[in-house]
């Protein structure tokens, strides 16, 4: 403190000492000229600051006036009289605001010392206050599979009943780690599992212990585990915690890895860490540390899920409870969960609130299933853009969309979601499909995509003479399938895998060619039904997937369908 304010006096007067410096007997300019011409020819210094002030030195003072900036007089000084002339810009008061801006910025850096910044307590401390819980439950939490929730459970009840497991020889767990796709409920588990045992619940993030600063990261680990240590029971949870505890590297941070260090040794607290649980989240497992990982720091570990067909219709449930749902929505709901798969959690509940802002925006009190299609549709592909004006452009997308429709519907009847031509995103037009659960694809299924996937290319060919660079998505999406299937050796002709490049290309080029003509001989063969998808996308822009695969199934149309 002491040494602080010699500081902020000394870089005070330095500031004065420079302002003084720069003061001298006040005159005219003509005064000033006559003391030059009675030193009778001897030398002495004129010095003209950039605001007018000059400064005369002779043996005997110093004498200051003031000009008008970039004065003739002063040239004429100069020539007239044996002076050594220096121009300077600083100004008259530089001194003084160098010496100000020393002493706000020490004067800052006191009241950051004295309040406990940077380097001192409360920066430790930063990461070790309690979080409060949301009122949340196990059962609240959807999407989880039943094996994982009932171990879950069964550990949770070894924490509550230390003294009982024990007298069956099984030690209270000292840490979990949750892994898996982002958004799938790990930090909700957690905040469930502090809630289940009834626990005071420290919330951090892995990157809240990086510091630039020596020692720091090391202090706020300490901290935040004696501070649980005082709140006991107590759940101490740290996500995306590969910021902390990821895989040591040679030539790595040394405070990266003193930080580390310090966790690690708090982790094998002993005794002092009874009635703590550690709870650590990621979503890149692999990245973390081996000494992170093992037993006794690390005593269950559980895979987080992108939820399955029954998750997600669980997780719809917990999202559509209180809102005003129409009849249409709540009827859609099972095939609401079938389409929307690998759909986080957090993406269910981003759909819901992105419906509903609809509905409130539009003035409905309901929801209807127009909104989540929006919302779908928005997720996936973003927002969209104005409608396509010039007739040409928007002929040729009808064709396009209209291939990829035809195709889809008949490869894959009730597969269709959507078919629009209103821009979304970098789309032009677009045919959304109803996801289906991931499964084994075989080689006839696999050549059906194809097929889908260059529709819309191939459909522009034999109608407009050529394709646009519009396919360009098209073809690389298909030549990857191909790609893999050629890899894998799912060829019609048998299970033959190709080891040389010409082969491999070879067996490609022929998988497209079987491709293409699959394609071009399905729309010819359904023409009329085609060409009824066009002229029903031109006039409407949108057709549901029931409205396609009706007309796809030449089943007779209301008339609104076909006139518009």
């Amino acid at each position: 403190m002491i040494l602080i304010l010699a500081v902020l006096g000394i870089s005070a007067a330095i500031g004065w000492v420079i302002v003084d410096s720069n003061k001298g007997i006040p005159v005219t300019f003509s005064k000033l000229e006559q003391t030059i011409q009675a030193q009778n020819g001897q030398t002495v210094s004129l010095k003209e600051k950039s605001d007018g002030t000059l400064y005369l030195k002779t043996k005997d003072a110093l004498y200051v006036t003031q000009v008008r900036p970039q004065s003739q007089m002063v040239e004429e000084l100069v020539e007239k009289y044996n002076i050594t002339y220096k121009y300077s810009d600083q100004s008259r008061y530089g001194g003084l605001i160098l010496g100000g801006i020393l002493f706000i910025a020490l004067a800052a850096f006191l009241a950051i010392m004295l309040k406990g910044g940077v380097g001192t307590k409360s920066m430790k401390n930063s990461a070790a206050k309690t979080t409060p819980l949301p009122n949340i439950t196990m059962d609240d939490i959807g999407g989880i599979p039943i094996e994982m929730k009932e171990e879950i459970l069964q550990t949770l009840s070894i924490v509550k009943n230390p003294k009982r497991s024990l007298q069956v020889g099984i030690k209270p767990p000292k840490g979990i780690l949750l892994y898996g796709p982002p958004g799938t409920g790990k930090t909700l588990l957690a905040q469930a599992i502090a809630r289940e045992i009834g626990a005071a619940f420290f919330s951090s993030s892995g990157a809240a212990f990086t510091e630039l600063f020596v020692g720091v990261g090391a202090a706020r680990v300490r901290s935040l585990f004696q501070n649980a240590r005082k709140q006991k029971p107590a759940v101490i949870f740290i996500d995306e915690v590969d910021a902390l505890a990821g895989k040591r590297k040679a030539h790595g941070s040394e405070e990266a890895e003193r930080t580390l260090t310090e966790l690690l040794v708090q982790l094998d607290g002993g005794k002092d860490n009874d009635g703590i649980l550690f709870i650590a989240a990621t979503n890149r497992k692999d990245m973390l540390d081996d000494a992170f990982l093992r037993p006794g720091r690390i005593d269950f570990t559980f895979n987080v899920p992108l939820p399955d067909t029954k998750g997600r219709r669980e997780i719809i449930d917990i999202h559509t409870k209180g809102k005003p749902l129409s009849g249409d929505v709540v009827a859609s709901l099972d095939m609401l969960a079938e389409s929307t798969s690998g759909f986080s959690g957090a993406e269910i509940s981003s759909l819901f609130e992105t419906a509903s802002r609809r509905a409130v925006r539009d003035g409905r009190k309901q929801i209807n299933k127009s909104d989540l299609d929006f919302a779908i549709d928005r997720t996936i592909l973003g927002s969209t853009s104005r409608s396509l004006n010039d007739f040409n452009t928007k002929r040729r997308v009808a064709i396009h969309e209209s291939g990829h429709a035809l195709i889809a519907a008949i490869t894959k009847p009730g597969s269709v979601r959507k078919a629009t031509i209103i821009p979304r995103g970098q789309a032009l037009g677009y045919v959304a499909p109803i996801q289906k659960e991931l499964h084994l694809s075989t080689t006839s299924e696999l050549l059906d995509q194809v097929s889908m996937i260059l529709a819309g290319g191939v459909a522009e060919r034999m109608y407009l003479g050529e394709h646009s660079i519009g396919v360009s998505g098209d073809v690389q999406q298909a030549k990857e399938i191909i790609e893999q299937m050629v890899d894998t050796g799912m060829l019609q002709d048998g299970f033959t895998l190709t080891f040389k490049n010409d082969q491999k290309e070879a067996k490609m080029q022929q998988l497209f060619d079987e491709a293409m003509i699959k394609t071009e001989k399905l729309i010819r063969e359904n023409e009329a039904q085609f060409e009824q998808l066009v002229e029903a996308l031109m006039k409407k822009e949108t057709l549901e997937g029931t409205e396609v695969q009706a007309i796809v199934d030449g089943k007779v149309l209301e008339k609104e369908l076909v006139m518009g």
